[in-house]
This record gives structure tokens, C-alpha cells and sequence, in this order.
């Protein structure tokens, strides 16, 4: 079977695993109000937690790979791109982890995580045109999870005022149903968005690795 379709599946599968997390999640909490620890969305260190985790790690881990397989491509891309989004992957990972935003809450870290994922295509543009003209289809796959997650993760996130003042003058049940639909979208979008991001990351790393190493430069 060849390996591209086994990553798409791969990633429909996964995708289909965080559907069913999300419902179940949803229709715990409109039954009970309650869901079983493992499988709660705002826990430390549960089902939907550890596989966000997982999902930043792994990407962080392919930048890595990615940062030390440059020299495999005839116009490599830069060193600080793959480096910076290590370090964002690998931080948010650590974040999922010990949930240091609820620590240190004083920080907006919203914005600041929307502040570096601005500042990264802005410092490193010319890969970002490499990419468009020669992985087209890398770039389009990061774009689309990308927007499925700041759109569902941070949009949801945005909204949680605006979403409280208008279901709350309706009914409690209402509001209450209201926030469980919103922790749901925005958990989801994030996890769903993830996965298509690293779908993208491997199926480019495989096409790095399977590149052949140039031949070092023979002395004059």
C-alpha cells in the first residue's frame, strides 16, 4: 500500500478518534453535567490532553528532523523557520502538559501565542514563496489546519462573553448547554487542526528523506 495513502488514512483515523471524543464529551455533559476524568476536555493530563500534547510534540519533532535534513534539497530552506516552530510546538506541548497558562495567569498567552504564529511567516516569507512554488500542496495542508485551529480554538474562545450574556437571558440550561457546545468546537478544531498540520509536516518529511544527499564538492 503506498505510504501517502496510508497516512491519509492514518489521519482520517485519527480524526475519527477525536470526533468520538468530542461527542462523547458533549453528550456527557448535557446528561450528567459530568464526563469521566479521562475524557474531560478542560482536565490536566486526560485522554484529549495527552493527544493534543502528542500532536505538538511530534510536529516540534519533525521540524528538528526537518531542520537537520536541509542540506538534502538543492535550495534549502532556512534554518529559522523549522527551529522556530520547534520551540513554539515543543513549549505548547510542555503548556498541554502543566498547563502553565493557568499558572502564570497574568500573561495573556492568547495573544502571545497569536503573536508569534503572526511574527513567524512575517521573518521567514522567502521559505514560505519557496514553498508555494515548489510543496504547494504542504503549504495549502498547514494553511487549512491552521485556520481549523485559530478559527475553532481561538474564535470559540472569543466568543465565550458573547455566547454566556445571550443564552444566560434565555435560561441556565440554555447557557449551560451553550458552553459545553463551545468547549466541545473549540477542543475539537484544535485537535482536528493539529492533525491535519501533522499530516502535512510528515508527508513533507518523507519527501526530504527520500531526497538524495548532494555529493559533498570536489576539490579544485
Amino acid at each position: 500500500m503506498p505510504t501517502q495513502k496510508i497516512l491519509r488514512q492514518g489521519a482520517i483515523a485519527l480524526m475519527g478518534l477525536e470526533l468520538g471524543l468530542a461527542c462523547a464529551y458533549f453528550f456527557a455533559m448535557v446528561q450528567r453535567g459530568t464526563v469521566p476524568v479521562m475524557l474531560d476536555f478542560n482536565g490536566l493530563r486526560t485522554l484529549p490532553s495527552l493527544l493534543q500534547a502528542a500532536h505538538l510534540f511530534a510536529i516540534g519533532g519533525l521540524c528538528l528532523v526537518l531542520l537537520g535534513q536541509r542540506s538534502r534539497l538543492q535550495a534549502p530552506y532556512s534554518w529559522y523557520l523549522p527551529t522556530a516552530l520547534a520551540i513554539l510546538c515543543i513549549f505548547g506541548g510542555i503548556d498541554e502538559l502543566t498547563k502553565l497558562h493557568l499558572t502564570f495567569d497574568q500573561i495573556n498567552w492568547k495573544f502571545l501565542y497569536l503573536g508569534l504564529l503572526t511574527a513567524i511567516p512575517i521573518l521567514s516569507w522567502q521559505d514560505l514563496v519557496w514553498l508555494w512554488r515548489t510543496h504547494r500542496i504542504t503549504l495549502i495542508r498547514v494553511a487549512t489546519g491552521m485556520a481549523i485551529f485559530l478559527g475553532g480554538g481561538f474564535g470559540a474562545e472569543f466568543l465565550k462573553g458573547a455566547i454566556a450574556t445571550a443564552t444566560t437571558q434565555n435560561s441556565a440550561e440554555a447557557a449551560a448547554w451553550a458552553e459545553y457546545l463551545r468547549i466541545t468546537v473549540e477542543e475539537f478544531a484544535e485537535l482536528c487542526g493539529e492533525t491535519i498540520i501533522l499530516y502535512a509536516f510528515v508527508a513533507f518529511t518523507i519527501k526530504v528523506l527520500a531526497q538524495p544527499t548532494p555529493p559533498e564538492p570536489t576539490p579544485a
